[in-house]
């Protein structure tokens, strides 16, 4: 990840203005971005090394294509894959059921934070994460059986747990 392009804070701004991510979208971008470079340094402290300003801008674009329906992240990746590849990939592998699928499961030290930092912002508050994951439920009502839910909600807390990054 280190030598990936990826676009400055500006240009962050510019696409989602260009896309007419609404406010409060953008919000939870941002939060969600804070949350991801807060944890990013914590775990480069360690000796871990990671592109911190990818993992920002990932973040800030994350749900650039939120209002295009639950496949945002499909829609984000085909909107900025040419300029960007490795970011647009970071997108595309932050959906909830990402985790189900060997070619969509966050690899990257990078995509992983990405992934994790989405699920621990609610609209555009940091909350304890099966909070958040109970929120996405009742709101999404997600595809499939409970118990894929739960699966899921479980790889999120062994995520959580390896990032060192509870509550």
């Amino acid at each position: 990840m280190q030598n990936c392009r990826f676009p400055t804070i500006e240009q962050c701004y510019e696409l989602l203005k260009q896309c007419h991510t609404p406010k409060h979208i953008v919000r939870h971008c941002e939060v969600a971005a804070d949350l991801a470079v807060e944890l990013a340094k914590k775990i480069s402290a360690d000796g871990t090394e990671i592109n911190i300003d990818f993992v920002h801008r990932a973040c800030l674009l994350h749900d650039i294509m939120r209002l295009n329906g639950l496949h945002h992240e499909e829609a984000a990746y085909e909107f900025l894959k040419n300029e960007y590849p490795e970011l647009a990939l970071a997108i595309r592998k932050h959906a909830y059921r990402s985790l189900l699928d060997e070619k969509l499961k966050p690899q990257t030290i990078e995509e992983k934070i990405v992934y994790y930092a989405d699920k621990r912002v609610m609209h555009d508050k940091v909350v304890p994460l099966m909070e958040r994951l109970e929120e996405g439920h009742r709101r999404n009502n997600p595809a499939g059986c409970k118990k894929t839910a739960e699966y899921i909600d479980s790889l999120i807390v062994e995520l959580e747990k390896e990032l060192k990054a509870g509550d």
